[in-house]
C-alpha cells in the first residue's frame, strides 16, 4: 500500500482543518441568518394606530387634532403591507369606512374625499356583521373588499345519552367536529387592529387581529353569532366564480380517511 510522503500527509491534514473550518463557518452562518430573521420578525417597529374609533368620512388632519391617531410599536411580522409611516401620507384624505381602536393605520384605508362613501353597501335582503379573528384564521390579511370568503367552525358537539330499561343513563363521549359553515360570503370592508396586552412579567405582548364585514342573510346571522360564541372559527378566501361545495366535515374517526 503505497504511503504519502511526510510533506504530503502535513498538507492533507491541512486541507482537512480548512476544510472543517469551512464548514463550521457555514453552519454558523445559516444559524445566525435564521436567528437574525426571528429576530427582525419580533423587533417592535413604530406604527401609526388608531386610538378610538375612526368615523367614516372623518380626515386624517381632523383624525389627528381629536387624538385619534396615536404613535405607537407592533411586532413586524404582524404590520400590515402599506402601514403608513408619515402622516403626510394621508394628508388631505378622509376615511372610507370606519377604523376601528387599536387597527393599525394604513393607507389603503383613506380615499380622496370626492370618493368618500359614509355607508356600506349592503345589498338588498342582507344585513353586515363583523367577525374578528386572528390573523392566520383570516387568510394572513389578504382577504379585501369585495372578495368572498367561506367560513369553517370547529365544534364540540355533546355525545347523545341512552337510558336502559334499568333506568341506567349512558352518556357518549363528546364530538369535535370541524365543518363548513356558511359559503360564498361577500366581504363589504377589511379592517386589521394591534391589540397590545401585559403577559408574563409585565412584558407587552401584542397580537394582530383581522376583522371582516360580511353580507348575511338574517337567518345566517344568528347562526354566524352563535358560531362566535361556541366554536372556533377559520376563514378561507374564494378565487372568482368558486361554487359552493359538499363536505362532509371531519372529526377524529374520519381525520385521515
Amino acid at each position: 500500500m503505497a504511503r504519502l510522503p511526510s510533506g504530503g500527509k502535513a498538507l492533507a491534514v491541512v486541507l482537512a482543518l480548512v476544510l472543517a473550518g469551512a464548514a463550521t463557518f457555514a453552519i454558523f452562518t445559516y444559524v445566525r441568518g435564521i436567528e437574525q430573521r426571528a429576530f427582525e420578525d419580533a423587533e417592535l417597529v413604530e406604527v401609526f394606530l388608531a386610538q378610538e374609533t375612526i368615523p367614516a368620512g372623518l380626515t386624517a388632519e381632523a383624525a389627528s387634532e381629536a387624538g385619534l391617531i396615536i404613535r405607537g410599536n407592533a411586532p413586524r411580522a404582524t404590520v400590515p403591507d402599506g402601514a403608513v409611516t408619515s402622516l403626510d401620507q394621508i394628508a388631505g384624505l378622509v376615511t372610507e369606512d370606519r377604523i376601528l381602536a387599536d387597527e393599525v393605520i394604513v393607507r389603503a384605508r383613506w380615499v380622496d374625499p370626492a370618493q368618500a362613501t359614509s355607508v356600506l353597501e349592503i345589498p338588498e335582503g342582507f344585513e353586515a356583521i363583523s367577525v374578528e379573528v386572528q390573523v392566520p384564521p383570516g387568510v394572513a390579511g389578504f382577504v379585501r373588499s369585495g372578495d368572498q370568503v367561506s367560513l369553517v367552525a370547529t365544534v364540540t358537539l355533546p355525545g347523545p345519552v341512552t337510558t336502559d330499561e334499568d333506568g341506567t343513563v349512558t352518556e357518549e363521549p363528546e364530538e369535535v367536529l370541524s365543518r363548513y359553515l356558511l359559503q360564498g360570503l361577500d366581504v363589504l370592508a377589511v379592517g386589521q387592529r394591534v391589540i397590545t396586552e401585559e403577559g408574563e412579567d409585565g412584558v407587552q405582548e401584542s397580537t394582530a387581529q383581522v376583522l371582516l364585514t360580511l353580507a348575511l342573510q338574517p337567518e345566517d346571522v344568528e347562526r354566524i353569532v352563535f358560531a362566535i360564541e361556541n366554536a372556533s372559527l377559520w376563514f378561507t378566501l374564494l378565487p372568482e366564480d368558486a361554487e359552493a361545495q359538499e363536505t362532509p366535515g371531519r372529526s377524529f374517526d374520519d381525520l385521515f380517511e
